[in-house]
């Protein structure tokens, strides 16, 4: 098996109907569309990769979907019933002739234009790139749209790009906050659920009464993941599982994604790594400034020459880059933290999160 150029898993036996149903949506910040006129489509079981450079519109679609940000047109279906945009018009019946083999153009509003191949400008505070804090204007045509806690308890867990978990607390609590949004659930339950993340993420059981913010980089991703879990999702939202993680950590972090979705769990991914990306997914959507612009089954994203251009290297050594990825107790070892730093590790931790509150727009 040669990596990205064959998925997973087949999509043979996979429901035609969508689960999640993203319609001709629009996101803008203040007067910069991030997101436009975006169309895609993931049926459950599968998983699905957002593929796309830096500010091609990949985080803002997660952050809508989830509630964080509302459309400013456009609507988005979860299992038949609308999210955001409101009901004006009714979901797609199936994925249609696209969701098979072969590749097809994405609904771009610029057809011609390759895959992360021409980069517009990207506007944003001091020329950074990223658009600030503003909200997306509501447009005309927006419905109602479901809060974050209501997204959320409907099945849909968000890992977002940077983690987000709460250094100040343990280990245990921030996991136990995942299970919160069910008021039924029993203890047994909870219990359960614990134990299926300690048996995905070893490490955490270690670690269970730490401090979060003592973790390593790579711990905290296993941290952000396991919690979503604890929620006991249907569709999961990952925002670039593998950022700033060493090759060990990265095979870690893919093998325990592929078994969450050999659980049942359906996968949407955001992620730069694309060979690694591509390796587990069944379908893939290619971002360019907020559009699609090329879509497909994973195995033909792969063998797109204007993806492996763009995106693997461009070279046959780029479909081996990623290893055979199975899941291990055996987790790589990191950076351990002396007990004499672990106060000064927290506070520094502490700070980092209350001052970084801006998300990137793709």
């Amino acid at each position: 098996m040669t990596a990205a150029t064959t998925p997973a898993r087949t999509t043979d036996g996979l429901h035609d109907v969508p689960l999640l149903d993203v319609r001709d949506v629009e996101v803008a910040y203040g007067a910069v569309t991030a997101v436009r006129g975006i169309s895609l489509r993931v049926r459950s079981g599968e998983v699905v990769a957002l593929l796309g450079a830096n500010g091609a519109g990949k985080t803002t679609t997660l952050r809508m979907i989830s509630g964080l940000l509302a459309p400013v047109r456009g609507s988005v279906w979860f299992d038949g019933a609308p999210l955001a945009g409101g009901p004006q018009s009714s979901p797609s019946p199936s994925l249609g002739p696209n969701a098979g083999p072969g590749l097809s153009p994405g609904p771009s509003r610029n057809p011609g234009r390759g895959p992360g191949l021409h980069r517009r400008p990207r506007r944003g505070p001091r020329g950074s790139g990223r658009p600030g804090s503003a909200e997306p204007v509501p447009g005309r045509d927006s419905g109602e749209n479901l809060p974050v806690h209501r997204v959320a308890a409907l099945g849909i867990s968000h890992v977002p790009e940077g983690r987000r978990i709460f250094p100040a607390m343990s280990v245990a609590e921030n996991l136990t906050l995942g299970s919160f949004l069910d008021a039924r659930r029993s203890r047994e339950s909870t219990r359960r659920e614990l134990e299926r993340v300690h048996t995905l993420f070893p490490r955490l059981a270690e670690r269970s009464r730490q401090p979060a913010g003592t973790l390593s980089g790579g711990e905290q991703q296993m941290l952000a993941i396991g919690r979503a879990l604890m929620a006991r999702p249907r569709l999961i939202l990952l925002d670039e599982p593998s950022l700033g993680l060493a090759p060990k950590l990265v095979a870690t972090i893919f093998a325990v994604i592929r078994e969450i979705n050999a659980d049942g769990v359906t996968v949407l991914l955001v992620e730069q790594n694309a060979a690694a990306a591509l390796r587990i997914a069944h379908r893939g959507y290619v971002l360019d400034t907020g559009s699609v612009v090329l879509e497909g089954t994973a195995a033909d994203l792969a063998r797109d020459p204007r993806v492996r251009d763009a995106y693997l290297g461009g070279s046959h050594e780029a479909e081996q880059a990623a290893p055979e990825w199975t899941v291990s107790e055996e987790v790589p070892e990191e950076e351990e933290v002396p007990k004499d730093e672990v106060g000064k590790r927290l506070a520094a931790e502490t700070g980092a999160v209350e001052l970084d509150v801006e998300e990137s727009a793709g």
